[in-house]
């Protein structure tokens, strides 16, 4: 049945949002923009977007597109590499359904809705030392539903296997508006007669497969793993034990034959240890020489890079010896613990000296040293966006498999062939069972370079069914990219059945057309566009995004944000919505292998729309003394104005200010505000201000910039008072705001009027030390404002010596006695600040926190995601911003601190405001200067007893 798309988007969102609400359809012109791109080569623009909360939301969007005859593609986390998550028509986005609806620990099972982040599911199951075992690279950002529709796998699929072999049952909602059940049943049960006369479209498919199980047996692949085509070899697998397998029908369909909304999964055992080890081959072919008797280990993973891979993405930076011509990455997981660990580490060893090795293998069992050697397997794609502004990593020939002992042939073959060709490629993958990825680097914007995708191709697809006899696909599905390669790979028999199959169940062909059942060429709908810029589009900002967390809507996360900004057609006024949203954490920037920031292009499109309401604020910020003035006067009256009475008044007169800045603003009565300091922290140590030109040694300035400043909060003196203990005298020269908060409100000029101040006053230091993370970067970041000249290279100057105080205690040669201090609390656990982790600050003052005597120092769940101050956010979008919290409030208390330790004075603003006394907050500084007194005063008393 030809499909007849309605001629504008607004006609069919008009009529589905009669249906299901304004909230839940979305049509405007950033949103198609974002929803138009997944991670894979292609773009297509959608008619409209559902973002489905419940069954009743499909159930309505499956009737209505099959009634109308529009394109409906189901989507998850967009993370998929084929296309598979685009398309012309509706797009249902599933993942606000995602919660773990059930959890049976005994029989290990859990039943999960499609929306949820495999990361977060298995964080969850962990605490129950339970396991989901598939795990795709993409496994921070990916969610079960699109898992399922591509059968995926990953590293470890030795030991746990694809998706396919984890799922017991599926809700699944069929093009024909019924729900299935979709379990295996018996072919004798009374139950499956039922259900077959229940759902006409299934029996079908069952007589199909009875009649059909020669031609389809000798047709089944004879490799480790496939997603290509309909998994009828799983019916087929089925019918030999007596049953009805219905789940294998659905997994690694594509959303082509229905949505799920539900799955009942196999859980595992979480390993009780686990060894991950790196190992450099000299030769290739000893590589695939090795495999074998590595798999007698039972290794939970085998994956391969090969040298081609290991150029590309920088030998240096990952510690790869210049003379490997591969690396494995082994990983052993066990239930009995280590010293079962040790003795196979061993053999692994042994087994490994009988080849070429570049040194000697790099083991680790430590989560933290196994996470290091997994990072750059993991990055690996998107970090292939750094190599070159033109050649892109193309993904057409991308899950090729072959039989395990035949991977060195393929790689030596691929490399050859790219050679000949001319085409850097990096080729990795899964080498215990044959699955490789192949990425070449193109410009398909180059008439050449195209005409080498096509090529390469159809070429190294035929090579692998014919010379390999292998699968064109093992865990991405077929997609837009493979989907004209199916009717080669099985023969027009087979291929037949699966058209048979696809009618049945959706006679309209409404369910993601285009994908598995395709004639059309995968070169159809490339984003040549996209593929020119920076970003891979594969979604790991998403994966941190705070805003993205709370509305789970790709208009709202930094991928989204991206396509929405570098549009041809952007306009401020058409995506202020989202231009406005984002809080300038810096996550995207601190994860994204490619290095795009895309808080910086949000940024940049601010200042081009400055915010009028809030410009008064900072013009007067400016005018350091009436400014200050007028805070002492806020100060020295809080206790009058700061109570529940007249809070609500002040919050009913700042309404209508707060809105010229954003719809979305205010100042809640009941929201705990920082206390203001009568005092200013420079009022209180007037012996600093002045400069001190004869001191020995290198002079050091603090900035304590505004938050230490003028709030009550400890932190200015407490910096001051390790600073002190390491025998600094610290100065404190004059200085502006550092001009983070104004930046994000696109105000630039006035950026860099603050800093051409800063710049001049801080020049004559040594070291710049501050304590707030916001300070830290800007003060870093100041070369962006300024071309080349002498401006600039003051700024470049300044960011070499600007140091948080976390990392000046780290990296100094004192080491005051510490002791334990009152009020510390029992457990302390480490809120990351973002703008720290963006100025490359992470271990630091986690080192720290775990050398103060008297207290047990535990990392939270997620301490690197934003808690949602990020500075006047808190008050610009404050209902977003508790949102945002509400993930940081149960990892709180998940880790059972009483106290949570920050590096920032706006981050303890927004914990102090969003656990309300349930925990202590206390800056890093204040933590060591406290340690550091307790140590003093219990060397005083040692000291006044030994006399």
């Amino acid at each position: 049945m030809t499909l007849i798309l309605p001629n504008t988007s607004s006609a069919v969102a008009s009529d589905l949002r009669h249906l299901l609400g304004h909230a839940k359809v979305q049509d405007d012109v950033p949103t198609l923009t974002a929803y138009a791109v997944d991670a894979s080569i292609y773009r297509m623009t959608p008619k409209a977007v559902v973002l489905a909360e419940h069954e009743a939301d499909i159930d309505t969007v499956v009737r209505f597109a099959v009634e109308r005859g529009i394109p409906l593609t189901p989507r998850a986390a967009g993370t998929n590499l084929t296309g598979s998550a685009v398309g012309s028509g509706i797009i249902l986005d599933v993942s606000k359904m995602n919660r773990i609806l059930e959890l049976n620990e005994e029989e290990q099972w859990a039943r999960v809705q499609p929306g949820i982040v495999l990361a977060e599911l298995n964080k969850q199951l962990g605490r129950r030392s339970l396991l989901f075992g598939p795990d795709p690279s993409s496994g921070d950002m990916c969610k079960l539903g699109g898992m399922i529709a591509n059968n995926s796998s990953g590293p470890h699929t030795l030991i746990y296997g694809s998706v396919k072999d984890n799922v017991q049952a599926l809700r699944v909602c069929l093009p024909s508006g019924a729900w299935l059940a979709a379990a295996p049943m018996g072919l004798d049960e009374p139950a499956l007669a039922q259900l077959l006369t229940a759902h006409s479209t299934l029996k079908p498919i069952l007589e199909l497969v009875q009649r059909q199980r020669g031609l389809i047996d000798s047709k089944k692949p004879t490799v480790s793993k496939n997603s290509c085509g309909y998994n009828l070899f799983g019916l087929a697998d089925g019918l030999s034990q007596g049953l009805f397998d219905l789940p294998k029908l659905f997994v690694g369909s594509e959303g082509t034959l229905g949505i799920v909304s539900e799955a009942t999964l196999r859980l595992v055992p979480k390993p009780q240890g686990t060894l991950t080890a790196l190992i450099h081959f000299r030769r290739l072919e000893e590589v695939g020489e090795a495999v074998p008797h590595l798999l007698n280990l039972r290794p939970s993973a085998l994956e391969v890079m090969d040298a081609n891979t290991l150029n590309l993405i920088g030998r240096a930076s990952h510690g790869i010896p210049a003379d490997a011509a591969a690396t494995l990455l082994a990983e052993l997981d066990s239930s009995e613990g280590e010293s079962d660990l040790r003795e196979r580490a061993d053999r692994m060893a042994a087994i490994c000296r009988r080849y070429q090795l570049c040194g000697d293998l790099t083991i680790a069992y430590d989560k933290e040293q196994r996470d290091q050697l997994w990072k750059a397997r993991k990055a690996l794609y998107p970090t292939l966006y750094r190599f070159d502004p033109r050649k892109k990593p193309i993904n057409f020939v991308d899950d090729v498999v072959v039989r395990a002992e035949r991977i060195s042939e393929l790689i030596r073959y691929l490399e050859t062939f790219f050679e000949g060709q001319h085409v850097p490629v990096a080729i990795f993958g899964h080498i215990g069972n044959g699955n490789a990825h192949i990425t070449p680097l193109l410009d398909v914007n180059d008439r050449q370079d195209f005409d080498k995708m096509v090529q390469a191709y159809h070429e190294i697809h035929q090579a692998v069914l014919s010379r390999f006899g292998g699968s064109i696909c093992g865990e991405h599905g077929d997609g837009r990219v493979r989907a004209e390669y199916v009717r080669k790979m099985f023969g027009e028999e087979l291929y037949q059945l699966f058209v048979q199959v696809k009618c049945t169940i959706d006679p309209a062909n409404v369910m993601n057309p285009g994908i598995k059942i395709s004639d059309a060429p995968f070169t159809d709908h490339i984003d040549y566009q996209r593929l020119s810029k920076s970003c891979a589009t594969c979604a790991k900002c998403n994966s941190v995004c705070p805003v993205y967390d709370v509305f789970q809507s790709e208009d709202m996360s930094s991928r989204g944000w991206y396509e929405i900004v570098t549009a041809k057609d952007y306009s401020y006024l058409n995506s202020k919505r989202v231009v406005e949203a984002c809080l300038n954490c810096k996550s995207c920037r601190t994860i994204c292998p490619a290095g795009v920031d895309v808080s910086e292009l949000i940024l940049q499109r601010r200042a081009e729309q400055p915010n009028q309401g809030s410009r008064w604020l900072f013009a007067l910020q400016s005018k350091l003394p009436i400014f200050e003035a007028m805070l002492k006067v806020l100060a020295k009256t809080q206790r009058l104005w700061d109570r529940p009475g007249p809070r609500a008044l002040l919050e009913r007169v700042a309404a209508p200010i707060l809105k010229r800045i954003a719809p979305t603003a205010k100042l809640p009565a009941d929201m705990v505000l920082p206390t203001l300091a009568p005092r200013h922290l420079r009022d209180r140590y007037p012996e600093l201000t002045h400069p001190n030109l004869t001191a020995a040694g290198p002079r050091v300035a603090y900035f304590h910039g505004c938050a230490a400043n003028y709030f009550d909060d400890g932190v200015g003196d407490a910096v001051i008072g390790v600073l002190r203990k390491h025998n600094v005298k610290p100065e404190l020269p004059p200085q502006r705001c550092s001009g983070t908060p104004i930046e994000t409100y696109g105000h630039v000029d006035l950026v860099k009027d603050n800093a051409r101040f800063n710049l001049q006053s801080l020049a004559g230091y040594d070291q710049v030390v501050t304590g707030c993370a916001s300070c830290t970067l800007m003060l870093k970041e100041y070369k962006k404002f300024f071309e080349a000249g002498p401006e600039r290279q003051a700024a470049e100057a300044l960011a070499k010596k600007v140091v948080h105080i976390t990392e000046f205690v780290a990296r100094s040669p004192e080491h005051p006695p510490m002791g334990t201090a009152e009020g510390l609390g029992r457990r302390v656990t480490y809120h990351s600040s973002c703008h720290l982790r963006a100025a490359g600050v992470t271990k630091e003052p986690r080192q720290l926190l775990k050398q103060v005597p008297g207290a047990d120092y535990v990392e939270m769940t997620d301490a690197d995601r934003c808690a949602g101050g990020a500075g006047t956010y808190l008050v610009k979008d404050y209902d977003t911003s508790q949102k945002v919290f509400d993930r940081k409030r149960r990892n709180i208390e998940q880790s059972g601190a009483d106290t949570v330790a920050t590096s920032c004075p706006a981050c303890m603003i927004q914990l102090n405001n969003g656990l309300r006394g349930r925990a202590a907050v206390k800056h890093v500084a204040q933590v060591l200067n406290d340690a550091y007194q307790a140590g003093a005063n219990q060397t005083e008393t040692r000291s006044g007893a030994g006399q």
